[in-house]
C-alpha cells in the first residue's frame, strides 16, 4: 500500500509510489540482492493492486528499470527489463563510488486510454482520458541507498552561461530533495577528477556544503505545517538519513537553534590546506 509521505505531485497521470494516492489498493516492492562480485545487484520487482500497470507490463508498452547514479559526479544510466528479475552492474571505474539505485516502471511508448475501477486506480481517475507519455515513470521506489552524506545529494551540471571559478547551487524537491549545483565549465572537469589536486577539489565541496547547509536552515516550511508537526524534511529519507549522521557526530541539525551552516560544514568537511594541493 502506498504511504502518504506528504509528498503531492501535480502530474497529468497516476503514479504508484509512496505519498501518492493515485493506486489506493497499489503496492510496488523491490528486493535487491547484491551479488559477489560487489558491483551488480539482483532486483525482484513486484507490482500488486494496480492492474492498469500489469496491464502495460504485459502488452509490453512498459518495462522494469533502475535508474543508476552517482549524484556529484552526474553519472547516470538507466537500465531497462522485460523481466521482473532484473540485474543491474556497473564498472566501479566509470562510476568512481558505489552508486544509488533507483527501481521504478517507465513507458516505452505513448499511452492513450480513458481510465476506469478496472485498472485500481483512484476514484478521482476514473473515466477519465488520460495519455502517458514515453518515458513516463508509471512507478517509483525509494532509493536502496539512502544517503548520509550531504555529497550524495548533489546533482552536478555544467553551466556554460557561467563565469570562470562560479558556481550556483539551487534546492530541488520535486523527485526526492536533493541540490543542483551548476558550476562553471572550468571547474567542471575538475570535480570530477582533480589529479593531484585533491585538498582543493574537497575545499571547493566544503564551500558547497556549507551554502547547502545554508539553503536546509533557511528552507520555507510547508504551507499549513504547526510547530507540532514533524519537521518539513522528514519525509524525505535522505534528509532524515543526514540528520542522522550530523547526530552521530554530535553536530547540530540544521532546525537546530545553535545551527551554524559554516562551522558545521568545516567539521563535517574540515579544509586540509597545503602547498601541493
Amino acid at each position: 500500500m502506498p504511504q502518504d509521505g506528504g509528498i503531492v505531485r501535480c502530474l497529468p497521470y497516476p503514479v504508484l509510489e509512496d505519498g501518492n494516492l493515485s493506486y489506493p489498493r497499489g503496492g510496488y516492492e523491490v528486493d535487491a540482492k547484491p551479488q559477489d562480485d560487489g558491483t551488480s545487484v539482483v532486483i525482484h520487482h513486484t507490482i500488486q493492486g494496480a492492474p492498469f500497470l500489469e496491464r502495460v507490463l504485459q502488452q509490453g508498452e512498459g518495462k522494469y528499470g533502475c535508474l543508476v547514479s552517482v549524484p556529484l559526479t552526474g553519472y547516470r544510466k538507466l537500465h531497462l527489463s522485460d523481466d521482473a528479475y532484473q540485474q543491474v552492474s556497473w564498472d566501479i571505474s566509470v562510476v568512481g563510488e558505489p552508486p544509488m539505485l533507483r527501481p521504478l516502471i517507465l513507458s516505452v511508448s505513448e499511452i492513450s486510454c480513458r481510465l476506469g475501477p478496472e485498472d485500481g486506480v483512484a476514484e478521482a481517475w476514473q473515466g477519465q482520458n488520460v495519455t502517458f507519455p514515453r518515458g513516463a515513470r508509471l512507478a517509483l521506489s525509494r532509493y536502496l541507498r539512502p544517503s548520509s552524506s550531504l555529497h550524495e545529494l548533489l546533482d552536478v551540471r555544467k553551466a556554460e552561461d557561467l563565469p570562470a571559478g562560479s558556481f550556483k547551487i539551487e534546492a530541488c524537491s520535486e523527485d526526492g530533495f536533493y541540490f543542483q549545483v551548476l558550476v562553471a565549465p572550468d571547474l567542471f572537469p575538475f570535480l570530477q577528477n582533480a589529479g593531484e589536486h585533491k585538498n582543493h577539489r574537497d575545499s571547493l565541496l566544503t564551500h558547497v556544503t556549507s551554502r547547502c547547509f545554508e539553503i536546509l536552515k533557511g528552507y520555507p516550511r510547508d504551507q499549513g505545517e504547526d510547530e507540532e508537526d514533524s519537521a518539513w524534511w522528514e519525509k524525505y529519507p535522505n534528509l532524515s538519513a543526514l540528520s542522522e549522521e550530523l547526530k552521530r557526530r554530535n553536530l547540530p541539525v540544521w532546525d537546530d537553534d545553535s545551527f551554524l551552516a559554516d562551522e558545521v560544514a568545516t567539521k563535517l568537511y574540515p579544509h586540509r590546506p597545503s602547498l601541493e594541493s
